[in-house]
């Protein structure tokens, strides 16, 4: 036996923190966690700690709070015993993502019975699409103002929902809805129907990558493929932009506000408190106040952004609810 050999005998090499991969005895990068759809469950919060030590600025005190949540979050259900409390909460969690097809379900089945689909189906699935694609990036905030991830899967399932009910959205309207040209004037004979066709096509290499195998093949590119949300992200602004057009407050839209109940005003409400906490000085003050215990002046400086926030929110979802029930009940509005 060499010299070599019996020092790896004495000394073997740690076990690899990557089941099924070999020991590479080097650095290998987190997964991407600003885009909707995460490698892991949770951010390896003990991987980010060992490398990068200066980075952790909590105290032990705040840090165990902070993970508190997440550590009773992982425990047995008292009242489901063979389940965590994480799954039964993520289970109730992601059922919302299915309300755009509930609600559309009746208006397919019925073969677009009274035009219901021609009418309303745009306002239906186009609403939960949008709605389902900012929940998703907004986990991400949610996640630095809390510092708990244990609804950190909610950020795939509802990008990947995001892409699917764009893409049946899509199908739907080159079928059915009354625009001129055929399928292609009905999916890209306006301004606003190219920039929502647009973005159901740059979202299918988002959506066919969002699993571990795929990103295990694409290594790093997988993080660069993964940026092209906020290229998505514009470009709903943009849409509900051109949908809407530029004098927002011209006419009554959806359930007949005829103030803030428009789209484009919608998503700048939502998204500016988004944008905001993604920036790393904001993200980095958070980080420092909860570490010195004063969590309070963190809500305190985002209570108006988060009001803003919930109250364009529940535009969005008052529009899904209305539009929604009219093709449940084939009684889509007139115009």
């Amino acid at each position: 036996m060499s010299q070599r050999d019996t020092i790896q005998e004495q000394y073997p090499y740690p076990e690899s923190p990557y089941p099924g991969g070999p020991y590479q005895g080097a650095y290998q990068e987190a997964p991407y966690q600003d885009a909707p759809y995460p490698q892991a469950p949770y951010a390896d919060d003990d991987y980010q700690e060992a490398f990068y030590p200066e980075h952790d600025k909590e105290q032990p005190r705040q840090k165990a709070k902070r993970r508190s949540v997440d550590a009773w979050m992982a425990q047995k259900s008292t009242t489901l015993p063979r389940f965590k409390r994480r799954s039964i909460a993520l289970f109730f969690l992601r059922l919302p993502a299915f309300i755009p097809w509930f609600f559309v379900l009746r208006g397919w089945l019925s073969l677009n019975a009274k035009d219901v689909l021609t009418l309303s189906e745009a306002d239906v699935l186009g609403t939960g699409g949008e709605a389902t694609f900012l929940i998703a990036v907004s986990i991400t905030p949610l996640i630095t103002l809390t510092g708990a991830r244990w609804y950190a899967p909610l950020r795939r399932w509802y990008g990947i929902f995001f892409a699917l009910i764009g893409i049946s959205d899509g199908t739907t309207a080159a079928i059915t809805t009354s625009f001129s040209g055929g399928v292609f004037g009905r999916l890209a004979g306006h301004t606003f129907l190219v920039t929502g066709f647009l973005i159901v096509l740059i979202a299918v290499p988002i959506l066919l990558t969002a699993n571990t195998p795929a990103q295990r093949k694409l290594g790093t590119y997988w993080k660069k493929l993964q940026k092209l949300t906020y290229l998505i992200w514009g470009m709903v602004v943009l849409h509900l932009a051109l949908l809407d057009g530029f004098h927002p407050f011209d006419g009554p839209q959806g359930d007949g506000d005829p103030v803030f109940h428009q789209r484009f005003y919608q998503i700048l409400a939502i998204s500016l408190p988004l944008v905001l906490l993604r920036l790393p000085p904001v993200k980095s003050w958070i980080t420092d106040k909860r570490a010195a215990g004063q969590q309070w002046k963190v809500w305190c400086t985002v209570a108006p952004m988060a009001a803003l926030y919930v109250l364009a929110f529940a535009f969005v979802i008052n529009e899904e609810l209305f539009t929604g029930l009219q093709i449940m009940t084939l009684n889509p509005p007139a115009n």
